[in-house]
C-alpha cells in the first residue's frame, strides 16, 4: 500500500512517496509536488501487480561519472580508437551530468549538455590557452552524446542497471552530422609540409605523411603496421583489423616501397613507425604550423590519397574501395574529392 507524506526541508515543500507491496522491496521517492508523488506510487503499484516491476536500486546509486569510469576501464580498452574514447569519457565526467544518478538522468539534462557544448568555443593549444573564434563542431558533440548512449546501453544489457523510462539519450535530437570535408593539399603545401616534418622532433613523422598520401591508410592503421605485415615481393601491406572491423590488403606504390625500405634499415620485426597515433598527431600539428598551413588535419591526407588514387585508377571504384576499405559508394564519395579542372582535362 502506498503512503504519501509531506515534509518541509530548507523552507521547501517535499512529498515522500512510499510503496510497500508483496513481490517487491519497499521503495521511497521524493517529489516536489503531491500529484507527482501519487502518480509515481500508482504506476509502481501497477507494475508490481502485473509482475513488470524491476529493482532500480543500482541505477539510483550509480552516477553518470561512476558509469563512465567503469565503462572506460572495462570496455573502452578493447575498442578501436580507445585513446579518443578515453578523452571523450573524461570530458563527460567533468560535465554537469557527472553527479546525476542514472535513475534521475532524463532527456532534458542530456539536451542541456548538448546545447551547452554546441555553444562552447574551441580553446587553442597554446600556453596559456585562448578562446578561438569558432565553437565546438556538431560532430564532436554528437560523438560525446553517442558515447554516453553506448555506455548506458551496455550497463542495461550487461550490468543489471534498470531504467524504467529507457535510455534518456534516445529521447533527444542528436546534433547533425558534420558536412564532409573536402580539404586537399593545394599548391606547394605538400612540399612545405614534408620539409617542416623533417625538422620536427619526431623522426618518423615525414615517413607517416608520405605513407598516408601513398596508401590512403588511416593513422591508426599506419601505427599498427608491423614489418610482418609488409610483403616486399608482392608489394602489399596487410591490415589485420581496420576501422570497419575487417582486414584488407593495400597495394604499395613504388614510392611507398621506397619509403618503407628507408624506414626498415635492417629491422625484421616490430612496428613499422614505432610511434603512437597521438604522438604523430601532435607532431603533425607542429609541422603544419611551421609550414604556415591552416585547416589541415592528418586525416585529410587520406582524402588526398583517395582522390589521387581515383584519378590513377580511372574511375574503377571496385579497385579503389578495395584499397581504401570503404564499404559503400556513399562513404567512398565522402573521401574522394576530384578537382573540377582535373575532370575537365578528361573531356578534351
Amino acid at each position: 500500500m502506498a503512503s504519501i507524506r509531506k515534509r518541509v526541508a530548507r523552507k521547501q515543500v517535499r512529498w515522500d512517496a512510499t510503496v510497500s507491496k508483496r513481490g517487491a522491496r519497499r521503495q521511497t521517492r521524493t517529489f516536489s509536488t503531491k500529484s507527482a508523488a501519487e502518480r509515481w506510487a500508482r504506476e509502481t503499484e501497477a507494475q508490481i501487480e502485473i509482475g513488470a516491476w524491476r529493482d532500480t536500486k543500482l541505477a539510483e546509486r550509480t552516477t553518470v561519472a561512476g558509469l563512465l569510469q567503469r565503462y572506460t576501464a572495462e570496455v573502452v580498452p578493447s575498442t578501436r580508437a580507445a585513446y579518443s574514447w578515453e578523452c571523450v569519457s573524461r570530458k563527460l565526467q567533468t560535465s554537469r551530468l557527472a553527479a546525476i544518478p542514472l535513475a534521475a538522468l532524463d532527456g532534458e539534462a542530456v539536451a542541456a549538455y548538448r546545447d551547452a557544448r554546441l555553444r562552447t568555443r574551441v580553446r587553442s593549444t597554446s600556453k596559456p590557452p585562448r578562446e578561438l573564434d569558432r565553437t565546438i563542431s556538431s560532430q564532436t558533440v554528437r560523438h560525446e552524446v553517442l558515447f554516453l548512449k553506448r555506455a548506458i546501453d551496455h550497463a542495461v544489457r550487461e550490468w543489471g542497471v534498470f531504467l524504467p523510462a529507457g535510455n534518456p539519450v534516445d529521447k533527444i535530437k542528436l546534433p547533425r552530422t558534420a558536412a564532409a570535408r573536402d580539404r586537399r593539399l593545394v599548391g606547394d603545401e605538400y612540399a612545405r609540409l614534408v620539409s617542416a616534418a623533417m625538422s620536427v622532433r619526431s623522426p618518423n613523422l615525414v615517413f607517416a605523411i608520405e605513407l598516408a598520401v601513398e596508401t590512403a591508410m588511416r593513422l591508426g592503421e599506419l601505427c599498427a603496421l608491423t614489418w610482418a605485415d609488409i610483403d616486399f615481393e608482392t608489394r602489399v601491406a596487410r591490415i589485420a583489423m581496420s576501422k570497419n572491423g575487417e582486414s584488407r590488403s593495400v597495394p604499395l606504390s613504388g614510392r611507398a616501397v621506397a619509403v618503407l625500405h628507408e624506414l626498415r634499415q635492417g629491422a625484421e620485426a616490430g612496428a613499422v613507425l614505432g610511434n603512437t597515433a597521438s604522438g604523430i598527431s601532435q607532431a603533425f600539428v607542429r609541422a603544419r604550423k611551421d609550414a604556415g598551413i591552416t585547416d589541415l588535419r592528418f586525416h585529410d591526407l587520406r582524402h588526398e590519397a583517395t582522390s589521387r588514387l581515383a584519378q590513377k585508377l580511372g574511375g574503377d571504384v571496385i579497385a579503389l574501395s578495395a584499397i581504401t576499405g570503404h564499404k559503400t559508394l556513399g562513404m567512398l564519395k565522402r573521401y574522394t574529392h576530384l578537382r573540377a579542372e582535373d575532370i575537365a582535362s578528361r573531356l578534351d
